[in-house]
């Protein structure tokens, strides 16, 4: 069983890698494009899209992963459900969206005009749907499918920046279209592939049971997201508050770097967390759990070590020097983002066994840390500040996690923080299946 899901990990990597160039790819392009400011304009109008998601999304996406492992419900009833549910969320964080702009514009997105903040807006359902619809794949392990769509939207960014911030020079609101439809190209390839290969078309068996069903599960997991997107995020709007445009510029391009290192834990995570809904052994499950951690913490640890060795070239070559200064918040993100791409296992592996309110308890000790250290440390360090923040709150949250896995599963720390030579075995005979297929 380790094997299919050590193999599933890998050809996700595989895939994703090309997710990684086409979006890297666009960053550049911002990044180079927009300027520091424009950059931390098109960061801070996207966030409020994002923000209003993570806020209202009731951990929908979470809920259909694990209820169709369960097969209680029909995949007809999810689908429709979700698109159900989708619509009247998007809703309700767009009223609570015309309230952030008309009311709180002037704190957080000063720069930012009324118009464009309200173009925003219409990403939210963009974002509802194609996010609840895509887990469907996940949740079946189609993992084929899934990838292809990541990839699919990251392509599309690529190209829509090419077009509209490049050829057109359309600025920011370029920048913020091309967002707009390659989450859209996303939703349609979703749609696309549920209705071939899953016959998945018309919206007709809407499920209240259902309904309330994901909705009580999701809700458990929810507060967590909300907090893990204050960790994730609140240290833009702290830095667009205290500072201006262009520390925010700055900061998102060291933050999107190394956010690049969470590729293989992402991919890990979404195939752990679908394998583990489907499974009642805890052992097999410890199993797992363990497997994945302690060598997405090597391959992370590796990939960190390697972007911070090269980080003033690659920052100065590709962004060019007006973004020299990205250099050194993104070289104290480092530590964090690794040690925290084993905690996104971790978590993953609380939902998969139907706690995910144990997230939610770490999320919210981590979310005051963060939120704490921002507003102490950004005004006396600025963007260094709010990377020795963040990190920080990472390095809680992968320790408290850690040891809760741990001590309820009475495991050592040595069994997901230490490669053992089995592991080393497996890369080898998982590497050579795949290269004579």
């Amino acid at each position: 069983m380790s094997k299919g899901v050590f193999y599933n990990s890998f050809l996700t990597v595989i895939r994703q890698v090309l997710s990684i160039i086409f979006g890297l790819l666009a960053m550049i392009i911002f990044a180079r494009a927009l300027g520091s400011s424009g950059q931390g304009q098109y960061t801070l109008a996207i966030l409020l899209p994002t923000l209003l998601y993570t806020l209202f999304n009731s951990g929908l996406s979470v809920s259909t992963v694990f209820y169709i492992g369960q097969k209680k419900y029909s995949d007809c009833q999810i689908y429709s459900t979700n698109l159900f549910t989708s619509s009247l969320l998007s809703i309700a964080s767009i009223f609570i969206g015309l309230i952030i702009i008309f009311f709180l514009k002037d704190y957080f997105f000063k720069s930012l005009t009324v118009k464009l903040l309200l173009f925003t807006l219409f990403i939210i359902p963009l974002l509802f749907t194609q996010k609840n619809l895509q887990t469907i794949f996940q949740g079946k392990e189609d993992f084929e499918k899934f990838n292809m769509i990541v990839i699919l939207n990251q392509l599309g960014l690529l190209l829509f920046a090419i077009l509209f911030v490049l050829m057109l020079d359309m600025g920011v609101f370029g920048a913020i279209l091309s967002f707009a439809l390659s989450q859209l190209l996303m939703l349609l390839a979703s749609f696309y592939f549920l209705k071939v290969y899953y016959n998945l078309l018309l919206p007709n068996q809407v499920s209240m049971n259902y309904a309330k069903d994901s909705f009580i599960f999701g809700l458990k997991g929810h507060i967590s997201n909300v907090l893990s997107f204050i960790n994730y995020r609140i240290d833009i709007f702290i830095i667009a508050y205290f500072l201006d445009d262009i520390a925010v510029g700055l900061y998102s391009v060291a933050v999107l770097i190394s956010e690049r290192i969470w590729l293989v834990s992402q991919s890990v995570s979404s195939v752990l967390f679908a394998r583990l809904a489907n499974l009642s052994d805890n052992v097999e499950r410890n199993k797992f759990t363990s497997l994945a951690s302690r060598n997405i913490l090597l391959i992370t640890f590796v990939g960190g070590l390697i972007l911070a060795l090269v980080s003033h070239w690659f920052i100065n070559l590709f962004f060019g020097e007006s973004y020299s200064k990205s250099v050194i918040p993104f070289l104290y993100l480092i530590p964090g983002v690794v040690i925290f791409s084993m905690s996104k296992v971790l978590a993953n592996d609380f939902i998969g066994r139907g706690y995910p309110e144990i997230n939610t308890y770490i999320a919210f000790v981590t979310a005051l840390c963060n939120l704490g250290l921002n507003f102490w440390l950004i005004p006396k360090y600025g963007i260094k500040g709010a990377a020795i923040a963040t990190t920080s709150s990472y390095l809680l949250d992968a320790l408290m996690k850690s040891s809760y896995f741990s001590f309820k599963n009475n495991i050592s720390f040595s069994e997901f923080y230490i490669i053992k030579l089995s592991d080393l075995t497996l890369y080898k005979n998982q590497v050579n299946k795949y290269l004579r297929r």
